[in-house]
């Protein structure tokens, strides 16, 4: 597989394209809006390849060139993308070079956020592959002077069997480019596909391995400053005074200046030096006075009592008559995301444009920060996308472009690479908001659910909220969720898989919860609220019921453990995919948790990568166990008290599940995403499992918290 790093722009408006490339070549491209495709045009003659979301190019050597529009943070895209071109393409994946793109608006909306980037894609860019691959069927059959239906394509080249001539698609490129583009294409029958659904690497696994650069954090430039940008502990202060004169006679340090005042940019105070190392040294010895603000009376203690008032102001209506109460209150913290790789970014300012290099899940966000804080043209922006050490929605917010961008517009000419410490990253976070749930429910005497109520209390709006559509909502008729919101001033924001990632923990253990309070086994509690589940757009409850039922099935569900090992599930519908997680687990007398084994199934339409699809599982399901086990931020007088891992800890080797098995249904439905589906359904499943071992209900996370001890 090969891969370059070269990103060629051209300035298209529409959706599907066709044209010559210099030397002969064939050039295919796709727009993505509200995913339509409209009339196609021809093309000038270009030297570079261009496609918004997916794109395709072909030389006369054969060489099939696909560029990578959209952010990878290893969720696979990079790779996956091309795939469904080259499937459509029929083309030999050794062929491809796949090509980062650099943020460009003729490249469509390039996001990579919400799993939405191979769900959004992969209509468009079938028709992407299957438009190039009828042009050089016609491009062969007008050579050969046959029938084009006598004509079929093989791994990069078109075949006529009844006289066994065989042409490359690079013979046939310049023919090809110069025909009329055809419309409505056929598309593959999924039963024919030979690369979708395979295990592919992905493209840019040698250069990792190997520490070739890639990421923000790697980028090198002549002549390079390094800098650091410190805002108030307390989120909203300001700089009153700093000892700038120290800083600046600190070794290697070129200069120390207070940033305010502009739009987007919180008020701090940059350092820049010659290295990294130097920048954080001096960052060390920084000292400043800082206005606080309001939100110094901000603490989680205080958050606490606020929630349950305002839950108090929500109280649930009367049970029906005979109905028995069960209540119960759940609670998620805040959380950081934690990204491997700090957040960074790289600029040079000269000649009145900027020029970016940004991990950023959504670069736009970025170049419009600058664009309005600096009063620069977003035409004279530039921004290049780098590869992410992890995103999981942290990098969307892009509040390291106007940092760096701010600072290189002082030094104009001078390229700077802004590094946050990992203090930083860590107290100026948009965390994955508080939580609390104040559940009622009301069972009857045959022990079905006839009430179903929830205060719930959030600081955040948004990603946070919950609907009484959702399971098992829908299931309860008249069942209610009443929402309040606590005061702002702590930065909140998308966390992976955002919103279900605490409230399906919540609700999923409250139905484990009232299954036990019922005396009924969980799965058939379970199975028979989702045969009672009433239509809704979106949820489809014989999906969910099959995942729940091959997970249980493949899990061994229901048989007998001795008293410390249990089993638990819990099922989610998350960014449109349905998944179902069972696991086993063992505590010791003393609460020493072991997770011996997680299970889960999973039905996310047609699977694209198989390998990647497993490993972003394999991937969710751990951060999911990881948050709700060991991590929590709590706020202190405005601030984040963790401020590194020895505070936040992550799940490590020794605790990781000892066997993890993914299922996944064969379907032929579109594909839904992947990076963020199965981490809701992971915490419930270990809490009710911990339930069933030690008769322990976990309530509030995260789980070390919590004495699982028992005798």
């Amino acid at each position: 597989m090969k891969h370059t790093s070269d990103s060629p722009s051209m300035d298209r408006r529409h959706f599907v394209k066709v044209s010559a490339l210099a030397g002969g070549g064939l050039l295919i491209g796709t727009h993505v809006l509200f995913g339509e495709l409209a009339a196609a045009e021809s093309l000038a003659p270009a030297p570079a390849d261009f496609a918004p979301n997916a794109f395709v190019s072909i030389s006369s050597s054969g060489a099939v060139s696909i560029i990578a529009p959209n952010s990878e943070m290893g969720q696979g895209v990079k790779t996956s993308l091309p795939m469904i071109v080259a499937e459509e393409l029929d083309v030999a994946w050794e062929q491809v070079t796949v090509t980062q793109g650099d943020l460009n608006p003729a490249y469509g909306r390039q996001t990579s956020v919400g799993s939405q980037s191979t769900p959004a894609n992969f209509l468009p860019l079938r028709r992407a592959g299957a438009t190039a691959r009828a042009l050089l069927l016609q491009a062969a059959a007008q050579t050969w002077g046959v029938p084009v239906s006598d004509c079929t394509t093989e791994t990069g080249s078109v075949i006529h069997r009844a006289s066994n001539r065989r042409a490359t698609y690079g013979e046939l490129a310049a023919t090809a480019a110069s025909l009329t583009l055809p419309v409505n294409v056929p598309l593959k029958d999924p039963k024919d596909f030979r690369l979708l659904g395979t295990r592919v690497p992905g493209v840019d696994n040698p250069k990792i391995v190997t520490g070739v650069p890639l990421f923000g954090i790697d980028v090198q430039l002549p002549g390079m400053l390094y800098a650091t940008y410190t805002k108030c502990p307390v989120f909203g202060g300001k700089v009153v005074s700093a000892n700038l004169d120290v800083v600046k006679a600190r070794p290697g340090v070129r200069d120390a200046f207070v940033l305010d005042g502009v739009e987007g940019l919180p008020s701090g105070v940059a350092i820049v030096a010659d290295s990294t190392w130097n920048a954080f040294s001096a960052t060390d010895k920084l000292q400043v006075q800082w206005n606080e603000g309001a939100a110094v009376t901000q603490n989680s203690v205080e958050m606490a009592k606020h929630a349950e008032q305002l839950a108090s102001a929500t109280p649930a209506p009367a049970l029906p008559s005979g109905a028995k109460a069960v209540q119960a209150v759940y609670h998620y913290p805040f959380l950081a995301h934690a990204t491997l790789e700090p957040q960074n970014c790289t600029a040079v300012f000269k000649n009145g444009v900027m020029e970016m290099w940004a991990p950023s899940q959504i670069p736009a966000v970025g170049q419009g920060l600058v664009s309005r804080g600096l009063g620069i043209a977003p035409k004279d922006i530039v921004v290049h996308i780098t590869r992410l050490g992890g995103g999981f929605g942290r990098r969307g917010s892009n509040e390291f472009s106007i940092e760096v961008g701010a600072i290189a517009k002082r030094l104009e000419g001078t390229p700077v690479k802004l590094m946050w410490t990992r203090e930083h990253d860590f107290a100026h976070d948009n965390y994955r908001s508080n939580g609390w749930h104040y559940f009622t429910a009301g069972l009857d005497g045959a022990g079905k659910i006839v009430a179903l109520h929830d205060a719930f209390v959030k600081m955040q709006s948004g990603p946070g909220d919950m609907s009484a559509n959702g399971f098992p909502f829908n299931a309860i008729p008249g069942s209610q969720v009443s929402s309040s919101k606590l005061p702002g001033g702590i930065p909140t924001g998308f966390w992976r898989a955002p919103g279900d990632n605490g409230n399906v923990w919540a609700t999923q253990c409250f139905v484990d919860e009232l299954a036990h309070a019922a005396g009924r086994d969980p799965l058939s509690f379970t199975l028979d609220l989702l045969g009672r589940t009433s239509y809704q757009p979106g949820f489809d409850a014989q999906r969910m019921t099959s995942v729940l039922k091959l997970a249980t099935d493949r899990a061994g569900w229901g048989r007998q453990c001795p008293r410390g090992e249990g089993q638990g599930f819990a099922i989610t519908r998350t960014m449109g995919a349905y998944v179902a997680v069972v696991a086993d687990v063992v505590v010791s007398q003393a609460g020493e948790l072991a997770i011996k084994k997680i299970t889960a199934a999973v039905d996310a339409g047609t699977i694209i990568n198989l390998s990647a699809a497993e490993a972003q599982v394999q991937g969710a399901i751990l951060d999911g166990i990881s948050a709700a086990w060991f991590q929590k931020i709590t706020i202190e007088r405005g601030a984040a008290a963790q401020t590194n891992f020895d505070e936040y800890p992550m799940l490590r080797m020794n605790d990781s599940p000892r066997l993890m098995e993914v299922h996944f249904v064969k379907s032929n439905l579109p594909p839904t995403g992947l990076g963020e589906p199965a981490l809701p359904a992971a915490a419930p499943a270990v809490c009710n499992a911990v339930f069933a071992a030690t008769g322990k209900r976990i309530r509030t996370l995260p789980i070390i918290s919590e004495s699982l001890k028992w005798s």
